[in-house]
């Protein structure tokens, strides 16, 4: 077992025991997400962007566009920078761009997540038994 799957089982185990020691229904979820309460797991979100349950736009967005475009601004500038005559800050540029590209990807392939299990009973049961989500009972 990696490191990403005890992550992951120790949050279950968490959320379990915020519930009293059951999973919180979809109802539960649901009306947690609409609040603004469920923090989901970024690593998880990573891996169920590509599920059949995450919704296309989602998908594209954000497991596609974005991603792709943090991973390859920074090389694209740099051979542009050696082949036309532009200041180097662009480099500097192209660095600080594609870190932000990466980080919205990553809240992308989050949102993508919740609004996928908030439209599928079913896909937020894997989720949430795979240590997707962590949020509490209402107060």
């Amino acid at each position: 077992m990696d490191i990403n799957e005890q992550i992951a089982e120790s949050a279950a185990k968490e959320l379990k025991e915020m519930w009293g020691g059951n999973l919180p229904t979809w109802e539960d979820f649901k009306k947690a997400s609409k609040n603004g309460r469920v923090r989901a797991n970024k690593t998880v979100a990573a891996q169920a962007i590509h599920m059949k349950g995450i919704p296309k736009a989602y998908f594209v967005i954000y497991g596609v566009i974005t991603l792709w475009l943090g991973f390859l601004i920074f090389p694209a500038t740099l051979i542009a920078w050696f082949f036309m005559d532009f200041s180097a800050w662009w480099i500097l540029g192209s660095l600080f761009a594609a870190w932000f590209l990466v980080k919205v990807s990553r809240e992308g392939h989050c949102e993508g997540m919740k609004h996928g299990a908030e439209r599928n009973e079913k896909f937020y049961e894997i989720l949430v038994s795979n240590g997707a989500f962590l949020f509490g009972p209402d107060q």
